[in-house]
Formats: C-alpha cells, sequence, structure tokens
C-alpha cells in the first residue's frame, strides 16, 4: 500500500530529504507526535517525511488535500503534490 512513496525535495534547500513508513513498536519510549494534526501517534504504522512523523492520513497536501500516496514536494515546511508544487 505504501510502498511506491518517496520525497522529491525542492532545489533550494539543504540537506537530503527522506520519506519513509516506521513501524511504531511497543518498545518506544514515548509516542511522536503528527507534524500535520499535532496530535500523539498512535497507529501501528507512521510516516516520516525529512525528520517529521505523520499519520497516514494527515500526509496529504497542503493546497488540494489529495492524500499523497507515491510521491510529495516539500516547500516552506508545507508538502504539496506534483501539480500544485509546479503552481
Amino acid at each position: 500500500m505504501l510502498d511506491g512513496i518517496k520525497l522529491e525535495d525542492h532545489p533550494l534547500r539543504s540537506g537530503p530529504a527522506t520519506l519513509g513508513v516506521m513501524l511504531a513498536g511497543t518498545d518506544c519510549q514515548h509516542r511522536a507526535v503528527c507534524e500535520g494534526c499535532a496530535r500523539p501517534i498512535a497507529d501501528r504504522f507512521l510516516m516520516r517525511v525529512n525528520d517529521s512523523s505523520w499519520h497516514e492520513e494527515c500526509l496529504q497536501c497542503a493546497v488540494c488535500q489529495q492524500p499523497l500516496t507515491t510521491s510529495c514536494y516539500f516547500r516552506e515546511r508545507k508538502l504539496y503534490c506534483k501539480h500544485d508544487y509546479q503552481q
């Protein structure tokens, strides 16, 4: 379901950008907080974009609110689909 996700970064941003899926194990000392909604992530899986954690349902385009399921673009701490990023 989440295998094909990748992050494409703005060329002016420094440092590498990564997106991944992590299994939230029971050995975690604290729960991650979602960058999108600021609530703790209690799901079995969480999404990681750069150094931020997201609920799967919160990972959506800042303009059109479409789910970001195959790629996402990052600018000024916001995520975009390819179409809206190019606008």
